[in-house]
């Protein structure tokens, strides 16, 4: 076998969704500011990133991240996706940081903070680090707001970039639960297909019920552009719903959202702010791998099941 190109990653995940870091590749950004390196990988490189998002090596729910120097950071960090409008998921400051310090490729620091650079802008996490594992990281949203609220759904703008619409559960759905999946696999795709037909542009449409007395919990899906579902809450989601609620009632201050396989975040208000807020969770490290790329495979850049 002639060895044409060998990716080295880390495997994570936070909360479920699954991120794929990669740390050496032949994927070469060679520019001096993340914007152009970021204008390279997503003009170029489709090959590499189908290779390492899809089947068989990787699966509808993977994300990609690339690790690059940072003249005004930590390191600087770069989205690829199924969906290539998809340039930036705070998912990826929680596990690409967790990955970097636990396998030594990132210093650790007395104070815990740590500066990402995105195309986003500046991101700063605190990290939380004991017993050679990170336990927590802190990170903290932009700026969220409602952009339209119909009586049939609110449309959430976080981060004056990524919209997202948010429906309470539809009588056709009994319940968000994974005994009701094909209810909601039915429901997202029709969902989303009306709203690709009537050019309403979006990021994610969300469905929710509330699980707790207090209102305090909700349980919801994310349904992506292609109508597949989220593998977790989903920190925009999260967001985009706290701010939902708090246009109705500004009573809570912190929001748990689960999601049909059980896994959640919980959000905390930032008192005095215009609808921003934090999350402190953990990220986990579930594997580093070594992939080859061989142009003689018949299945080189992967596949998808739908």
């Amino acid at each position: 076998m002639n060895i044409e190109k060998m990716f080295s990653t880390i495997d994570t995940h936070v909360a479920g969704e699954a991120f794929r870091i990669i740390i050496q590749s032949s994927i070469d950004l060679n520019e001096d500011n993340v914007k152009s390196n970021h204008q390279l990988l997503q003009n170029f490189y489709q090959d590499e990133k189908d290779f390492l998002l899809n089947e068989p090596r990787g699966h509808r729910g993977m994300n990609g991240c690339i690790i690059i120097s940072s003249k005004v950071a930590d390191y600087g960090l770069l989205f690829f996706n199924h969906d290539q409008e998809a340039q930036f998921k705070y998912g990826g400051l929680v596990t690409s940081v967790t990955a970097l310090i636990e396998t030594g490729n990132l210093n650790v620091k007395e104070n815990g903070i740590y500066k990402i650079e995105t195309i986003q802008g500046i991101h700063e996490v605190r990290v939380n680090f004991e017993n050679q594992e990170v336990s927590k990281v802190l990170i903290e949203s932009n700026e969220c707001k409602v952009l339209e609220n119909n009586g049939e759904y609110q449309l959430v703008e976080v981060d004056e970039s990524r919209n997202y619409v948010i429906f309470p559960l539809p009588d056709s759905i009994p319940n968000i639960d994974l005994d009701h999946l094909a209810f909601i696999n039915k429901w997202g795709r029709k969902t989303v297909d009306r709203f690709t037909d009537e050019n309403i542009p979006f990021d994610g449409i969300v469905i929710t019920q509330s699980s707790g007395a207090a209102g305090n919990e909700i349980c919801s899906v994310t349904f992506e552009k292609d109508g597949s579902i989220t593998r977790s809450p989903g920190m925009d989601s999260t967001f985009a719903i706290f701010t939902a609620l708090k246009k109705i009632s500004n009573e809570n201050n912190q929001l748990t959202n689960y999601s049909i396989f059980d896994s959640s975040i919980t959000a905390n208000y930032l008192p005095g702010t215009l609808n921003r807020f934090s999350v402190e969770i953990q990220g986990f490290t579930t594997g580093m791998h070594q992939f080859i790329f061989d142009k003689k495979d018949p299945l080189k850049n992967g596949f998808l099941l739908k």
